[in-house]
């Protein structure tokens, strides 16, 4: 009986280690795809924007402002605006210096879906984006992005 118990108690060690070790690198990847996102943005490196995003179905939730105020959210796709933010002007080094990425959360479902939170700030500007990710073919893709700005 102790040896079952003892095989049982590694057994199960043994899975949660392999679970664990897993979500960590499953982290590690999404925090990669959120990192070239950020390096994109503020780079205007059309490359790594391109390896963050889902470039053929995924949108972005974009304000509708009517009198300075939101009335509602309008669907914009990924391959439309990247080439726009790839071709911005580039920040100057000192922008560049005060540029900051935190990644707040991370939310993983079945190694296929998550959720990030991030606050990106960029000149006065700081962007807090919801960003919905999925795993297609084998890589962590930005789905979908809904931000507010503070100032």
């Amino acid at each position: 009986m102790y040896r079952f118990k003892f095989t049982l108690f590694i057994a199960l060690f043994l899975s949660i280690s392999l679970m664990s070790q897993n979500e960590e690198n499953e982290v590690v990847e999404i925090t990669k795809t959120v990192q070239n996102y950020y390096d994109g943005y503020i780079y205007r490196d059309i490359s790594k924007l391109n390896k963050a995003f889902d470039t053929v179905h995924g949108t972005m939730k974009v304000p509708i402002k009517q009198n300075n105020n939101i009335t509602g959210y309008k669907n914009v796709y990924f391959k439309d605006i990247l080439p726009i933010w790839g071709n911005r002007k580039k920040l100057e080094n000192r922008i560049l210096e005060n540029c900051a990425l935190t990644i707040l959360n991370i939310d993983i479902v079945d190694a296929t879906i998550a959720s990030s939170k991030i606050s990106m700030k960029v000149e006065d500007i700081t962007y807090i984006d919801i960003l919905s990710l999925e795993k297609i073919n084998n890589s962590w893709r930005i789905t979908n992005k809904i931000y507010v700005t503070r100032n």
